[in-house]
């Protein structure tokens, strides 16, 4: 690819970004049928492609070539590729508060919890995971995914009722530099009573998105406590 060709080409994948972000999405938390979610999953993830294959392959492997004036054919084309992939994972990261149903609800009040943990008044605050399952932790693009966790909540004050903030992070699994990218998050907020509470996450997995290894963690803080935990997904064409 000409070195001319090549900033041809950024410079419209830029531009159509800029015009493409403009569409209007909906709100995290926004009541949608399954039509509207569809359809707005695919607008959100169209509005974040092309920024993050810039960021994914012209950044890392050819955007000094695009700025210094020097290139070599099949690194740029490597770039183009791995920019691809990632620049789809990327987006689906910034767009998964429409890929994900996070839903909580309550199963013990605080006695209840209380004779499961052993929790005195003396401990204060608390917010502790008590586990967390994947089902399936194998899946291809276009399937779906379940996660069901449960944690609990207590406080020396047991009639009060606090602020809660439950985050999900995705992260996708980095080959070349052996690490976890941070693709990004959706949250709830709500107050609620003391006590142990399941939390069910329903995971849209797109059906472009790129194979590999994908950790998801839920995040609960509260009352300046918090406790996270993980599970992995493979996710495998066939």
């Amino acid at each position: 690819m000409k070195l001319k060709g090549l900033r041809y080409t950024t410079i419209v994948i830029i531009i159509s970004y800029a015009f493409t972000a403009c569409a209007t999405l909906p709100p995290a938390g926004t009541p949608l049928t399954h039509e509207q979610r569809q359809e707005a999953q695919v607008s959100c993830i169209a509005q974040h492609t092309a920024a993050g294959a810039v960021i994914g392959g012209l950044g890392i492997l050819a955007l000094d070539a695009i700025l210094l004036g020097r290139t070599r054919g099949d690194r740029v084309a490597a770039g183009a590729i791995i920019g691809g992939s990632f620049g789809f994972a990327l987006a689906w990261g910034r767009c998964l508060y429409l890929f994900a149903d996070i839903r909580s609800y309550p199963v013990a009040g605080t006695t209840e919890t209380m004779s499961r943990t052993g929790y005195m008044s003396s401990y204060g605050s608390y917010v502790r995971f008590a586990n967390m399952t994947i089902s399936p932790d194998y899946a291809a693009p276009g399937g779906k995914v379940r996660l069901n966790a449960v944690y609990y909540l207590m406080d020396s004050d047991m009639s009060r009722h606090v602020y809660v903030t439950e985050l999900t992070t995705l992260y996708y699994y980095d080959e070349g530099k052996k690490n976890w990218v941070d693709l990004g998050t959706a949250s709830e907020n709500k107050t609620v009573e003391l006590g142990t509470r399941r939390g069910e996450i329903n995971f849209d997995i797109p059906k472009d998105a790129p194979e590999g290894y994908y950790r998801i963690m839920l995040k609960v803080t509260a009352m300046g406590k918090e406790d996270y935990i993980t599970r992995d997904l493979a996710v495998r064409k066939g």
